[in-house]
């Protein structure tokens, strides 16, 4: 998948279940839903038409620029991407031309997995100074390999997928692309505590008003369980709701 420049990486929300995507696939046809075609320099817009599903097959809708067309047909790395509402994105690297009842169309094969992600899950919400949100994370003591010791974080934001966290320099080396942190409880005001995992997903450098240099470490939940879903969901909707009243009042 193509990086996109937001706090979380998009491999969190790729579905893989074949019925998923096909279910996917299918409300893209119901609703006429406008796909846009992007390969080498080349973009245009198309819809599909159908979903084969018993012979793993997808239909599209074909522009009517045959030298267009044949660059297309010639591509070896196509992106579907839908951007607005719910947005969805997938690649094809082999497209054919068939031709259906209605007329000539583009055949692909069915995605093995595709992205599919609403805005709101990787939209971050600015966590308060007055009332800030602690975040401790275990990690292992290297003087005592069968000990833990904590490190105590702050929020600075946080979205339905993740975390952002300020941290010291020099950058603690537990904090490294990939490292996972299990048993990490995040205290949300007002709503509880949560204990689930956290993963490094970006890291990089800030500079402070003061001169001094931190870092900003993005965290990623992995797999919450639903009590942890569920208080992930209010804090950030008492966020959500705090912003729109204060924005009212401006």
């Amino acid at each position: 998948m193509e990086d996109v420049t937001h706090a979380y990486d998009e491999e969190q929300f790729i579905v893989q279940n074949q019925k998923e995507i096909i279910q996917i696939l299918n409300e893209l046809a119901k609703h006429h839903e406008m796909i846009k075609i992007s390969f080498s320099h080349d973009t245009c817009l198309t819809n599909v038409i159908s979903v084969d599903a018993h012979n793993n097959v997808v239909y599209l809708d074909i522009g009517i620029d045959d030298a267009f067309n044949n660059r297309l047909l010639a591509s070896h790395h196509v992106v579907f991407s839908k951007e607005d509402g719910v947005r969805i994105k997938w690649i094809s690297d082999q497209l054919t031309l068939a031709t259906l009842k209605d007329g000539k169309a583009i055949k692909i094969a069915l995605p093995h997995k595709l992205m599919r992600l609403q805005r709101r899950e990787f939209f971050r919400l600015t966590t308060p100074i007055v009332n800030p949100v602690p975040c401790i994370i275990p990690i292992p003591d290297a003087e005592s390999p069968d000990a833990n010791r904590v490190l105590e974080l702050t929020l600075v934001d946080v979205s339905l997928g993740g975390i952002g966290v300020i941290v010291a320099n020099p950058l603690n080396e537990v904090f490294v692309i990939g490292a996972n942190f299990d048993q990490c409880r995040i205290n949300f005001p007002e709503i509880g505590e949560t204990n689930l995992t956290l993963q490094v997903r970006n890291i990089r450098p800030i500079t402070m008003k003061d001169g001094t240099v931190k870092h900003r470490v993005g965290l990623q939940f992995i797999s919450p369980s639903r009590g942890n879903e569920g208080l992930i969901n209010r804090y950030t909707f008492n966020l959500e709701r705090q912003a729109m009243a204060l924005a009212s009042k401006l």
